[in-house]
């Protein structure tokens, strides 16, 4: 999976972040930038920089690939960095994807912060539930694809409903559906449309609400009705299956009108019931 470009995205949208994974101080406002250093030939993809001149400036890198020269690479930007800003203070952080990446280069373990990524937001996300951060490194982190599509639209609705600026709930969501994707990638962009049970419309300018009852009639109104219901509740009982089998069109259009807002499998029994009497 695609990973550099997303990570840094979700971490340009709270910079802040980092420090509460990582279990360091916050250094209050601060940006998440891009640094060419001159004195390498190469540039840093994320230097954490306070607005407080005295708290210092954070090189952070997030691996998810073998490299045994990743903490002297870090520890020369580093230095790199420091040098370029008149000696200000500074420290090194590297999330590691996987826990055999981590080379442990000595000395240099002693000046760089490791971490193993899956477990710093797992922790995090013990004492934040329902957290934004921990909601859009599931498609990335999550261990079975069955629990990941039907969990999938919960954790969408915990970034898009999250107390975040429209800018940072923009990029989680565009993070969250193109890891997403890649994760599931034996299903169609469509079919991950009905997975999230409406949602993923409103995200895209092109589609509406309508759109779910566009892919209905292309792939089957009462077969993408029990798509969208497996993908939110597994296994769908066969009393429901033959009660949606037999909707005729204008029913179907309703039942799939009404998925984004069912709060529940039995919920929907109910509604049946009211929808063919």
């Amino acid at each position: 999976m695609k990973t550099d470009k997303q990570v840094y995205r979700i971490f340009e949208a709270v910079p802040d972040w980092v420090f509460q994974l990582a279990g360091l101080p916050s250094p209050g406002r601060c940006v998440l930038r891009s640094v060419t250093i001159k004195a390498l030939e190469r540039k840093a993809d994320g230097v954490i920089v306070p607005e407080a001149s005295d708290q210092p400036l954070t090189v952070i890198e997030f691996q998810f690939q073998k490299d045994a020269t990743i903490y002297t690479r870090i520890v020369a930007e580093m230095v790199a960095v420091q040098e370029a800003t008149q000696m200000r203070p500074v420290q090194g952080v590297v999330f590691f994807g996987y826990n055999n990446l981590d080379p442990r280069t000595m000395p240099w373990t002693r000046v760089v912060q490791a971490l193993l990524l899956r477990d710093a937001v797992e922790a995090f996300e013990q004492s934040h539930p329902k957290h934004p951060l921990a909601a859009v490194f599931k498609p990335l982190l999550a261990d079975s694809e069955e629990i990941l599509e039907r969990e999938a639209v919960t954790h969408y609705r915990t970034i898009k409903y999250s107390e975040l600026v429209a800018a940072s709930r923009t990029n989680l969501l565009e993070v969250f559906i193109s890891w997403l994707e890649q994760r599931l990638s034996h299903k169609s962009k469509k079919e991950i449309e009905i997975m999230l049970l409406g949602e993923l419309p409103e995200l895209e300018e092109t589609q509406s609400g309508r759109d779910l009852i566009r892919i209905g009639e292309e792939r089957g109104l009462h077969k993408a009705i029990l798509v969208s219901l497996r993908a939110r509740y597994g296994t769908v009982p066969a009393t429901v299956q033959h009660r949606i089998q037999s909707l005729n069109i204008d029913e179907a259009e309703r039942v799939l009108e009404y998925l984004p807002h069912c709060p529940a499998l039995d919920a929907l029994t109910q509604w049946l019931a009211s929808v063919q009497q």
